[in-house]
This record gives structure tokens, C-alpha cells and sequence, in this order.
């Protein structure tokens, strides 16, 4: 079975610390590999952070060969926490609730920021709930830069309730009021914890307010000047007793003890008079501000209060190997790292700020399992189905060949048969043409006859010209759309006759009405012939003494057809 581990990242803001952590045999946390990288802490190239964040990721990932799925740290100058006290609802309500109190409090539209929320205290009337969010943009930005390193964000979880993990983790037996304060890069947090309640305030006194005060003092840039610092406050200084740049970093980090006393007076007073809590019986200092020396006992004898430096490694075993790359002396630096751990040991607060899409890209993940193994039973159950149907295709398959060789004589002369009808059709198709023609050709003689008959009973009336008109090409679109299964229609032929009408009672004057009439009764005539249908075009020319020159065209019937 496979050791649950967990990959963790530190991006602050003047580090990134990578650590990979299991269960040791003894049941304690155990700190398998580690990586370190530092980066630019300017306050000048903020608006870089990402850019150098992705950078340090992608050298620890290079260089340590990590990858995986891995929990992230939302540090502490992108992540918002507000401590508000809200009436205890039922649970199907309180989502809505919550949801209208973090509009309230969190100071950005909530379609810009992720939330998330952790009930610390619930007495049946009041909740007490601690929001925690950041900004949209930023956090994209921070999983963009890890996931472009191989690293893929499970969780990401606010650097403050990491460190409150690892507190109670690595210090079980400490007095129930405590105060843990993480003196970071950007920010300084102060952890109040009271029994299971806790309260976190964060501010931006921290580390680079000496680097900047060596800035100012030395005239020299902020790179040399953090590097002077790290180095005399560590201990790691070549510089003499009595080095000008050496007093300056000491009056630095005076300088700031002392405002930090001020904010720590200012936050216990306020902390204690909003919250009724005990003044705390214990303070633990971390982070990379906590190298300063006379930090502790400065404190201490400030605050009238036991100050101590917090030991993260305290519950932690280390591997050789993480040793190696400097996990020990690192430690101040490892205090949220192990917080992202501890779940591997205790429940933790969940709380993560991954944006949407991650969360439901992860939520598929965790169902993938499931799919494919509702795939594997699928597939299972088809297959007896499936080898049954095959034998069974492949027993028709024989038969099928069987039959086609039964068949193939039987196939060529059913083709003879095809070919011996399609003669049969052509040959009943020349025979209807005959009969047609047979049965036609009387039709003109028939109907020169009608003809003639019709001008002899007019009289005094004779044709000059009979011409056929050419077949009228014929829109058949129209007739196809509306019945595609209608027969075409048959073209139509059509005749040109011209003649005269004699006026033999006016035979020197213009054509009487009488001559008009006996024309308009010809052209009726024709239109009772059987062989016509209709009469077009009729014109008349009346400009010829005592004759009357007419023409018309004769449509054809096609029923009887010339």
C-alpha cells in the first residue's frame, strides 16, 4: 500500500521552500526532501512577483526533480482574514447567511475574490467564523506559476491557519492562551490562540523595514542591503565588531523591535478588550524576522510576557537528505510548510482559496476513479455478450458462404433473366411508338378535311399558309416541386394559319362588318374542331379593298395529335 505523503510549497515573499512529507514509523511528521529558493523581496518589483515566483518554482523543480500534486500556502500579503460574530442558523440556511456577512466584510465584490470560511466556535446561539479570501487575479496568478513549474494546487491554504496547524501540532502542551507571531518579508502575523477559538491579525511591519532602513543609511540597493542583513543577523558575517555597516543592521533591527513592541502592545490590548480573552501566557516568535538576535529577550522584557523562539522542526523528524539541503538551519523559515502537513497526522481546518476552475477540475479528478472503474464493470459485463454473438457471427458467416455458393449459379441467371426483360421492355417501348404512329396518320388528313369543311361553310374564304409553330419549351419546375411523382407534360404543338375573306358585296370598299362577322365565325369554328383546343394570336388586316387578310394560331390537342 502506498505511504500517503504530501508535497508542500512555501511561495512567500522573499523565499520559495518546498518539502515532501509522510508518516514516520513512530507516527510523527516526517520531512523526506526539502528545497529552498530564494528570490527578489525589492518592494520596487512587486508588481514582479509572479514572474519571479514561476521563475523560483520552475528552479526547484529542475533542480529537486519535483513535481506532482502538491499544497500551496496563500501567503500573507495576498490573503484577507475577518473574524466576524453571526447568529446561529440552521444549516440549510447558513450558507446564505454567510454568504451576505462575507459581502459585508470582505472589502471587494465578491465575484472578484475566492472565499472560503471556518466555523472556530458554535454555542447553539452565535457562530464565531473566520473568512479568509484573496484576490481572483492574484491566486490564478500564484497556481498559474506552479502549475507551469509541474506543480498541481490541491490546496491552498492561508498562511496563517497553516502556522495555527502546526502549532498545536508541534506544541500540544502549551498554555492555552499563547501568541505566535510570524515575522515575514511583507507582513508580520500575530496568531492569538484560546483554546479551540483563535484570532489572527496581520500587518505590514516586517523584514524589509530594516532592509529599507539600510537603504536609506548606507546608500546602497536593496539586494545588498538584504544580503548585509541576512548575513549579520544570521551570524554568517565576515564584516568586524566594529564594522560601520555591521552597527547600522543592529541599529536597524532595533529600530524595529521597537515599533514592533508598540504593534504587539497595541494588538493584545485591542485583541483582549474585543474578545475578553486571557493576556497571553506564552509568545512564540518565527519567520525570518526572528533571527534577529536580542529579539526574544528584548521582548520579553517589554511585554512582561515569556518570549521564545518557535521551534518548527519540534515534532518533525528529518531525513538526512532534507538535512542535507539545509532543513535545520532553515527551520525559521518551515512553520506554515509543516502546517500544510499536519493533515497527514490530524484534522485541520478546511479551508483552501483555490480559484473555481482548479476545485472543479480537482472534483473531477477524485471521481475519475470512479468512472473508470463503472467503465471496467461496463466492459466486463459485455463481454460474455460479446464472445457469445461472435461465435454466433461467426457460425452465420460459414452459413452465409454456403449459401453464396448455392447461389452464384442461381445469381447469373437471375442477371440473364434482368437482361432478357430490359430487351422485352425496349422492344414493347418501339412497338407503342408504332402503334402511335399507325394510329395518327390519318390524324392530318382528318383534319385538313375538318379544315376545309369549316372554310366551305363560311365560304368565299381561303388559307395562303399553314405552318407549324416549333414546340414550346415548358417550365417544369414548378410541377416537379409540387409532385416529384407526376409524369412530365407532353409539349405542345401549335399551327399557323393565314388566308383571305373575300367581300363580295363590297368588293371595292373597305371590309364590311358582315365580313368580320362571317371571319370571327371561321375562328369559332376551328375552336369546336376535336383537334384543337384553343385559338391564339388572332390578327386582321383590313387595308385591301374587298378583301380581308386574317391569321391565328391553332394549339393542338393533344389527344389527337398531328
Amino acid at each position: 500500500m502506498r505511504t500517503p505523503r504530501v508535497l508542500a510549497l512555501d511561495p512567500g515573499a522573499s523565499h520559495v521552500a518546498a518539502g515532501i512529507f509522510s508518516v514516520g514509523p513512530s507516527g510523527r511528521l516526517c520531512l523526506q526532501h526539502f528545497a529552498h529558493e530564494s528570490q527578489d523581496a525589492d518592494p520596487a518589483h512587486e508588481a514582479r512577483w509572479s514572474e519571479h515566483l514561476a521563475q523560483s518554482l520552475g528552479a526547484i523543480s529542475a533542480r529537486e526533480h519535483l513535481s506532482g500534486p502538491c499544497a500551496l500556502v496563500v501567503p500573507g500579503h495576498l490573503a484577507l482574514t475577518k473574524f466576524v460574530k453571526t447568529p446561529a442558523l440552521d444549516r440549510a440556511k447558513r450558507a446564505q447567511s454567510l454568504a451576505f456577512e462575507a459581502s459585508q466584510h470582505i472589502p471587494y465584490p465578491l465575484s472578484e475574490v475566492v472565499w472560503d470560511h471556518v466555523v472556530m466556535a458554535d454555542d447553539g446561539f452565535d457562530l464565531d467564523v473566520m473568512f479568509a479570501a484573496a484576490k481572483f487575479d492574484a491566486l490564478q496568478s500564484l497556481c498559474a506559476a506552479a502549475d507551469a513549474a509541474g506543480f498541481a494546487p490541491e490546496r491552498a491554504t492561508p498562511g496563517s491557519l497553516a502556522l495555527r496547524a502546526a502549532f498545536r501540532y508541534s506544541y500540544p502542551e502549551a498554555p492555552a492562551s499563547a501568541l505566535v507571531i510570524n515575522i515575514g518579508a511583507r507582513s508580520t502575523h500575530l496568531l492569538f490562540l484560546d483554546g479551540e477559538r483563535f484570532y489572527i491579525r496581520t500587518f505590514p511591519l516586517a523584514g524589509n523595514v530594516v532592509t529599507a532602513a539600510l537603504v536609506e543609511e548606507l546608500r546602497i540597493d536593496f539586494a545588498a542591503a538584504e544580503t548585509l542583513k541576512i548575513s549579520v543577523l544570521s551570524g554568517r558575517s565576515e564584516l568586524p565588531e566594529n564594522s560601520p555597516a555591521r552597527a547600522a543592521v543592529h541599529r536597524a533591527a532595533a529600530g524595529f523591535i521597537g515599533r514592533l513592541h508598540l504593534e504587539l502592545t497595541r494588538s493584545i490590548v485591542n485583541h483582549r478588550r474585543q474578545t475578553g480573552a486571557a493576556q497571553p501566557a506564552a509568545i512564540y516568535v518565527t519567520g525570518g524576522g526572528s533571527l534577529i538576535g536580542e529579539l526574544p529577550a528584548t521582548l520579553a522584557e517589554r511585554l512582561k510576557l515569556p518570549v521564545e523562539r518557535y521551534d518548527a522542526l519540534r515534532g518533525v523528524d528529518v531525513s538526512a537528505d532534507a538535512r542535507a539541503s539545509g532543513a535545520e538551519t532553515l527551520s525559521h523559515e518551515l512553520a506554515e510548510l509543516i502546517g500544510l502537513a499536519v493533515s497527514l497526522i490530524q484534522p485541520v481546518a478546511d479551508v483552501t482559496l483555490l480559484p473555481p476552475a482548479i476545485t472543479e477540475a480537482l472534483a473531477f479528478r477524485k471521481r475519475q476513479p470512479r468512472y473508470l472503474a463503472a467503465a471496467v464493470i461496463a466492459v466486463a459485463a459485455l463481454l460474455p455478450p460479446i464472445f457469445y454473438l461472435n461465435h454466433r457471427a461467426t457460425g452465420a458467416e460459414a452459413l452465409v458462404v454456403q449459401a453464396e455458393s448455392q447461389l452464384r449459379p442461381l445469381r447469373s441467371l437471375e442477371a440473364r433473366n434482368n437482361e432478357n426483360l430490359a430487351q422485352i421492355e425496349s422492344a414493347k417501348k418501339q412497338i407503342s411508338a408504332l402503334e402511335g404512329l399507325v394510329a395518327t396518320k390519318a390524324n392530318w388528313l382528318d383534319f385538313l378535311a375538318d379544315t376545309q369543311a369549316r372554310l366551305a361553310k363560311v365560304g368565299d374564304v381561303w388559307l395562303e399558309r399553314i405552318q407549324i409553330v416549333p414546340y414550346a419549351t415548358l417550365d417544369t419546375s414548378a410541377t416537379a416541386a409540387a409532385d416529384p411523382a407526376a409524369p412530365a407534360p407532353v409539349p405542345t404543338l401549335k399551327l399557323t394559319l393565314s388566308g383571305r375573306l373575300l367581300d363580295v358585296a363590297n368588293p371595292v370598299s373597305e371590309v364590311s362588318q358582315e365580313s368580320n362577322e362571317r371571319v370571327k365565325k371561321l375562328i369559332a369554328g376551328f375552336t369546336e374542331s376535336p383537334f384543337i383546343t384553343a385559338v391564339e394570336n388572332e390578327r386582321f388586316d383590313t387595308k385591301q379593298p374587298g378583301l380581308l387578310r386574317f391569321d391565328f394560331t391553332l394549339v393542338v390537342n393533344a389527344r389527337r395529335p398531328l
